[in-house]
């Protein structure tokens, strides 16, 4: 670990402190639910969003976002363990939250490619972590990335109807190529493990002219953006300038499995005085 990973990381467990006073200091709970949620309710709405670590002056806008959007899991990225605490306090009463931080392994503690997912409607059957690298199984950098990178899986079951899904979020490294081509085989891989409807979300730093993206899709996995029968296309990374013009470098894909996508949509809402995040969100609406 360098110099700078290890001053990061101190400066997260300070700020992850910090976050776990939020419940005491009068934070509660946001109250206003579902303003812009799918109005069928066989819709299941899932999320991309890369959150940008730290700047908790943002703290309230990002989960409001959540809430007012409601999707059924969200798979975020950059979630340090500030946001880690504060999207639990803020949403706490509707939704859980899963993963690890990519230096630490332990929860709260670190940036995690955390999934948050609606535990008044499903149950949580089976979650877990893995490095790309090339001992997945251990905290670890993979080949030529300047970071630790990680995915995030989760298996949810509907407590209505039983029906199960998995979904799976990662960030691949914005600098090491064979990081990336390595770390994206290993995502493939897990999507292929699951026998049941699976969504895949992340930052995947490449855009769609790059040939990693037809390694994404050259598979069981089909970009929700491309068969939605309602969609939108534009950059999702804008720097904080917005702008619609540009590829996107975040996806939601989904396996054989969903072939009913509704709706695709790019979010490029703005809460306060700025834009929520350097990324725009994305989500898509399918039944499953």
């Amino acid at each position: 670990m360098s110099f700078s990973e290890i001053l990061n990381h101190v400066k997260q467990i300070i700020c992850t402190l910090f976050a776990l006073i939020l419940p005491f200091i009068g934070i509660g709970d946001i109250e206003d639910y579902g303003s812009k949620a799918p109005e069928a309710e066989e819709v299941t709405r899932i999320m991309s969003f890369n959150v940008r670590n730290g700047e908790l002056e943002r703290g309230k806008n990002v989960p409001q976002l959540i809430a007012d959007y409601m999707p059924d899991s969200v798979g975020l990225q950059e979630c340090e363990g500030t946001w880690y605490m504060s999207l639990s306090t803020y949403l706490k009463n509707c939704y859980g939250i899963v993963g690890v931080g990519r230096l630490t392994g332990i929860k709260c503690i670190g940036e995690a490619t955390a999934i948050m997912y609606r535990k008044d409607k499903y149950d949580l059957v089976d979650s877990g972590t893995f490095w790309l690298s090339e001992t997945p199984d251990k905290v670890s950098v993979g080949w030529d990335a300047q970071h630790n990178r990680t995915c995030t899986w989760i298996i949810l079951k509907d407590k209505q109807t039983g029906e199960e899904y998995a979904h799976i979020n990662t960030h691949l490294d914005h600098m090491g190529e064979q990081a990336r081509t390595n770390g994206l085989a290993l995502v493939l891989e897990k999507a292929e493990s699951f026998d049941m409807p699976v969504v895949v979300t992340g930052d995947f730093n490449f855009p769609k002219s790059d040939p990693l993206y037809t390694q994404l899709i050259s598979g069981n996995l089909t970009d929700t953006q491309d068969v939605a029968e309602t969609t939108m296309y534009g950059k999702t990374y804008h720097g904080y300038n917005g702008g619609e013009d540009g590829e996107p470098i975040d996806f939601i894909c989904v396996n054989g499995k969903i072939t009913d996508v509704k709706e695709y949509r790019i979010v490029r809402d703005v809460y306060g005085d700025t834009y929520i995040s350097d990324h725009f969100p994305i989500f898509a609406d399918m039944v499953f």
